[in-house]
């Protein structure tokens, strides 16, 4: 096997699994969804918690904004929104000031829903990260923000 690590290496196989940045990516995804399901057993999905969390704030939000700050396409955010109102986790309605455009708030019972999975998730969260010393795991989300071209 090539010795990956050295930044002498510059041409790197990307046939090789262990040297290509989307195969490891990918498993590292993998990861993080294996320790999800393990650890929060009865509360939201990850991406149930992302929504709840960017609702958090009290703040009602559109459909668009939340599948962007939830990285959801928009079928797939009017799908688990359509899910966590039925389940009286979150409550639509019209925009006052455009009746055309549907915003989404959280209820008390999602708001509760979203305190209880919190700790279970920063229990995944360390799960994930737990071979990475603090140094690191702020560089890997520093380098993860700029290869997404987010702030």
């Amino acid at each position: 096997m090539t010795d990956i690590t050295s930044p002498a290496r510059r041409d790197v196989d990307l046939t090789e699994p262990l040297q290509s940045t989307g195969h490891l990516l990918r498993r590292a995804v993998q990861h993080y969804a294996t320790l999800w399901t393990a650890i929060v057993t009865s509360g939201p999905t990850s991406p149930q918690f992302a929504v709840l969390a960017l609702l958090a704030d009290g703040a009602e939000l559109d459909q668009r904004t939340i599948a962007e700050g939830a990285a959801l396409d928009k079928s797939t955010c009017g799908d688990l929104i359509d899910r966590l109102a039925r389940r009286g986790l979150v409550a639509a309605g019209s925009d006052p000031d455009d009746r055309r455009r549907k915003v989404i708030r959280i209820t008390g019972e999602g708001r509760q829903r979203l305190a209880a999975a919190a700790p279970q998730q920063r229990e995944v969260h360390s799960a994930a990260l737990a071979r990475l010393s603090e140094t690191d795991r702020a560089e890997l989300n520093r380098l993860l923000l700029k290869m997404l071209g987010l702030p």
